[in-house]
């Protein structure tokens, strides 16, 4: 199939579908090609309900992506047929697949249910189990109703944080989101996070480094991303990066300056693009994959995520 009829393929799944994440559009999967398939086969499998692009070896499958930059998957569908479902995966496995992994789905995503129906038992081995946790936050409809839902306790801190940082720093906070502010925020987010940790450091190879660059670039020119900052003295000392899709707010990644430990920058960061996503309608702050400290201080709940194990019955 030419590469034109296949994106419009696509393309059609993309815009029928109401349950994805950024991480399922087409964009997203191209820049993870760009960057990550060598040593990889890709097929792309599809009828008339469900969509699913796929990498595997050593006949092993897989949604394109891995688990490393890459936090929730979904299949695209159209209508929920448990006839097409298992058509699908019948068709994955006619490629040199003898396992397919389904990495990283949320127990409240329709995939989820797709791949807990019963009837797949009748010719599929199917096993999951847990795998991370991803906080969220419902936002409500002002920053004081926010404010009001935190835990008593976790209330009062951030307050005491919010009030310590207007009474002993210059301090400014927002988002940027043209294209035109590229360097800023690239240079001030590989800076940052870099710093923030040994463990960050170690993650910025030069090729995710590469990747990171291509990927907020593309986003950008998107209008689908938004550079958190928070700086002190006219000094950034916090940052994120955050998608913005179908009303929810997804932070990808952040980094932070330890020296402003004191002024707990990292999280008031955080704090501050909560604030400004409920002003702006903003429905659900995500933290997405990861149960840091931070997420919970600012009142996230979990969801799980779940890896599947499928292998067809012989």
């Amino acid at each position: 199939m030419g590469k034109l009829k296949l994106d419009e393929i696509w393309n059609k799944f993309e815009e029928t579908c109401t349950n994805k994440s950024p991480y399922d559009l087409m964009i997203w999967k191209k820049i993870w090609l760009d960057h990550f398939s060598e040593n990889y086969n890709f097929e792309y499998v599809f009828n008339t309900n469900f969509f699913l692009p796929i990498k595997f070896r050593d006949f092993e499958g897989s949604i394109i992506g891995d688990k490393d930059i890459v936090d929730y998957n979904n299949i695209l569908y159209k209508d929920n047929d448990t006839a097409d479902f298992e058509d699908l995966l019948n068709k994955i496995f006619k490629f040199d697949i003898k396992k397919l992994f389904f990495y990283s789905i949320s127990e409240n995503s329709p995939t989820f249910q797709f791949l807990t129906n019963k009837n797949l038992l009748k010719s599929f081995d199917v096993k999951f189990q847990e795998e991370d946790v991803s906080p969220y936050l419902s936002l409500p409809n002002s920053w004081e109703d926010y404010l009001t839902s935190l835990p008593k306790k976790k209330r009062h801190e951030l307050k005491r944080k919010i009030r310590r940082i207007e009474q002993n720093a210059d301090f400014t906070t927002g988002d940027l989101n043209s294209i035109d502010q590229k360097e800023e925020i690239i240079n001030e987010f590989f800076r940052l996070h870099k710093i923030s940790s040994s463990e960050k450091n170690t993650f910025m190879t030069t090729k995710m480094e590469k990747f990171f660059t291509d990927l907020i670039i593309k986003m950008l020119s998107e209008d689908s991303l938004l550079y958190s900052y928070l700086k002190i003295e006219n000094k950034t000392v916090a940052c994120s990066i955050s998608f913005r899709y179908a009303n929810v707010r997804f932070l990808y990644n952040s980094g932070f300056d330890p020296s402003y430990n004191n002024f707990s920058s990292g999280l008031l960061n955080h704090a501050f693009a909560i604030k400004r996503s409920i002003e702006d309608k903003i429905e659900v702050f995500d933290f997405m994959r990861g149960n840091e400290r931070y997420k919970y201080d600012l009142g996230a709940v979990d969801k799980m995520l779940y890896t599947f194990q499928i292998e067809k019955n012989v």
